[in-house]
Formats: C-alpha cells, sequence, structure tokens
C-alpha cells in the first residue's frame, strides 16, 4: 500500500509539473516591452555577420538603438552596419576580430567605450561550432572551443561590467540545448555550453548576492535554428529548424524584459524540465535523434 501511494504521489507530481510547464510555455501571453524604450540604447553584438547575431543586430537597429557588431569576415560585417543604418539606427559600427584570444576581444568592449561612451545591451552570440562526429579523445580540441564558446564570453562580460553596472544594462548569453542535455557527437560543444550556463548563472547570482540587482542576466537556451552553420548538419539531426528571425525577435524580448532564461523555440524549455524527471528516456531520445557523419 505504502509503495503504491508513492508511486501514485509521483505520477500526480509529474501530471503536475507537466501541466504547469505547457501553460507557461505554450499558453499564457508574453510579457511585451515598448519599443520606444530601444531607441537611443547602446548595443554590442558578437558573432554578428550572419544569423542569430544579425537578426538581433537589425531587430535593435529597426528600433533607433545604436549598434556595434564584431565577427570575423570584415566584408559581412560591413553589410550589416550599411543595413542597420538604413533600418534606423544613427550610429552602427564593426570591430573585425577573431575570439580566440582574450586580447581581440577586449578589442570589442574598447571599441564600444570609444563610439557610445558606454554599453546598455551586451549580447554575448560568437560561437565555434566544433568538430561533429565520435568524440577524438582530444582534450586540446576542448579548450579551444571553450576558448571561444565559454572563456571570451566570460571574459567581454568581465571587461563591460564597470559600464554595465554604472547603466543598470543587460547581459544576454546565447547559449543552447546541448548546455542542458549531454549529447553524443558533440562532446566539445557540450561541454562549451555546459560552463557557459554555469558561468553566467553564478554570475547573476553574485550580482544578487552584491545587490546590484538593476543588472539583469539573460540565458538563451536554443533549439535547432535555421542558420547557416547549422543547416550544414540538418541531414544528421531529425529535427525541423526554427526560424532564426523569430528567434531573434524572442531573444530580444526576452532581454528587454530582463528575462532570467529565454527559450527558443518554446518546447525547449518544456524538455528542460522533463529531462529532469525522466533523464533516461531523454538521454534515449538524444540518441535517437543523432547519426554519425559519413566521414
Amino acid at each position: 500500500m505504502i509503495t503504491n501511494m508513492a508511486g501514485f504521489k509521483t505520477k500526480a507530481a509529474f501530471v503536475a509539473t507537466v501541466a504547469m510547464v505547457v501553460y507557461f510555455v505554450f499558453l499564457r501571453t508574453k510579457p511585451q516591452y515598448d519599443p520606444a524604450e530601444v531607441a537611443g540604447l547602446r548595443v554590442v553584438v558578437t558573432g554578428s555577420s550572419t544569423g542569430i547575431g544579425e537578426q538581433i543586430a537589425y531587430k535593435f537597429a529597426s528600433m533607433g538603438a545604436k549598434v556595434l557588431v564584431t565577427a570575423r569576415t570584415e566584408s559581412k560585417l560591413q553589410k550589416v552596419v550599411k543595413k542597420c543604418k538604413e533600418l534606423g539606427s544613427p550610429e552602427s559600427y564593426y570591430v573585425a576580430v577573431s575570439m580566440g584570444g582574450y586580447k581581440n576581444a577586449s578589442k570589442v568592449i574598447d571599441t564600444a567605450m570609444q563610439k557610445f561612451g558606454g554599453i546598455d545591451i551586451l549580447v554575448l552570440n560568437h560561437i565555434n561550432a566544433a568538430h561533429y562526429g565520435g568524440y577524438r579523445y582530444n582534450v586540446a580540441e576542448v579548450e579551444r572551443v571553450l576558448m571561444i564558446n565559454t572563456l571570451t564570453h566570460a571574459h567581454l562580460a568581465t571587461v563591460a561590467m564597470d559600464t554595465i553596472i554604472k547603466n543598470k544594462g543587460r547581459i544576454v548569453v546565447v547559449s543552447s540545448l546541448a548546455g542542458q542535455i549531454g549529447s553524443p557527437l558533440i562532446i566539445p560543444y557540450c561541454t562549451s555550453k555546459f560552463a557557459l550556463n554555469g558561468f553566467f548563472k553564478s554570475l547573476r547570482q553574485e550580482l544578487a548576492f552584491n545587490e546590484t540587482n538593476e543588472v539583469s542576466v539573460s540565458i538563451c537556451h536554443l533549439g535547432f535554428i535555421d542558420t547557416e552553420s547549422a543547416m550544414k548538419l540538418q541531414k544528421y539531426v531529425k529535427e525541423k529548424p526554427s526560424s532564426q528571425v523569430e528567434c531573434a525577435e524572442e531573444l530580444v524580448r526576452g532581454a528587454m524584459m530582463r528575462e532570467r532564461d529565454i527559450y527558443f523555440p518554446s518546447k525547449v524549455s518544456l524538455i528542460a524540465v522533463m529531462k529532469e524527471i525522466i533523464p533516461e528516456f531523454f538521454d534515449r531520445v538524444i540518441r535517437e535523434h543523432s547519426n554519425m557523419p559519413d566521414d
């Protein structure tokens, strides 16, 4: 009888949790921001020559924000800056740098301070997609991916912290479902995203501990998005991609509302909760949705 009662309570808790998550993910109306509040904000977006970062820059620019974009390819950045200005940004600049080390990363913040005199929103979006395939037992590869996907994110936030605190700003970190669920074939990438989440969750706690609650840290947990780099892996992933434009719009909304966690598509939040309740089932699903590359 006791065993049956315990099982019933577990199932009841499971059903209640699912119902609550479904409501918050799919049924509730998400809070919206006033676009007029964006005009004049000084926004830095890394990894913004293509994909989600590019679309984030355009969204902020269209509402009158001052935008600094950064990536490796200067010709692409020049096109992004031109379009930002066409969309209504009063000031748009770029910095062409690789995020493979701290010195280059610092140039981004230095340029923003020189051009804008401060930063209101720091969007950390740059990544190294890393090798897709079986783990090659090469820790140096993990270290290289960590530098670009995690350590330079932490460095940028650290260098920008004084101006972010002064302006009661926002830090927006573009992470991934891969930072919550271990996955085969992308071990270095998963490692970097788990570490990224850990750093910025802890930073958020540190800011609150020091009573600097005016600064928000929003972590964006993304599923499979139709970016150019992600689409190269589509044949290996049994998942329909979501729109990068819609993704950018949701990230900007969540950032402006200072939400702790932003999920896109919405089902990602359901997965994040359910994997804690039925971990072995989700581990199996992840394996079944992964395909080993031919080469």
